[in-house]
């Protein structure tokens, strides 16, 4: 079967290009508007990219507490998923385009994906609850910067997500000082 590939000259007709700010209806400079989004962007970044691990690892795990921790696993991806949603959408909001391009994820995110091997659950688990707690680094950061320029809003949105991430933490942690896990195997 022969693929076409579609091809036009959109160069004309976008409304707005991905690093223009547009005026925001929030009332919040452009200047703090335009730093706190790309600040913003790359938490959806990292945001994806544990997204994605976490739907990996969901497909993948193996053993005998595999049926828990794979429902666990993503249940957890749903929730970052959820975030991801929440931030793209403020980002919007404050005046600006949210990254969507996979291409540019692993680019822009301050979290590493795993890779794609198989590894052992406790690695996994390890990997993941690292990942979220540079993110929860990060996002505390972003609350700080948004306090610091009187943005309410994004604050608010942002200590939802941080709250979120640090339940995903905490029980990942859990699973992780329980022994038997995998190493009984």
């Amino acid at each position: 079967m022969e693929t076409q590939s579609i091809s036009s000259d959109n160069s004309k007709n976008y409304q707005q290009r991905f690093n223009e700010i547009e005026k925001n209806p929030l009332s919040l400079p452009t200047d703090y508007a335009k730093q706190i989004i790309q600040q913003m962007n790359t938490d959806l970044a990292s945001h994806f990219i544990i997204y994605f691990q976490m739907k990996k690892q969901h497909w993948i795990v193996s053993g005998p507490d595999w049926k828990h921790i794979s429902e666990s696993l993503n249940g957890y991806a749903k929730a970052i998923l959820e975030n991801a949603e929440e931030l793209a959408e403020r980002i919007d909001a404050l005046g600006g385009i949210p990254l969507s391009n996979p291409s540019h994820f692993s680019e822009q995110s301050y979290v590493d994906f795993e890779g794609d091997d198989n590894y052992d659950i406790g690695v996994m688990l390890a990997n993941d609850l690292k990942a979220n707690q540079i993110i929860i680094e990060q996002l505390r950061k972003r609350i700080n910067f948004a306090k610091q320029n009187d943005d309410h809003g994004t604050d608010d949105k942002l200590k939802d997500i941080l709250e979120n991430s640090e339940e995903i933490a905490q029980e990942l942690d859990h699973y992780l000082k329980n022994q038997s896990l995998e190493r009984s195997i």
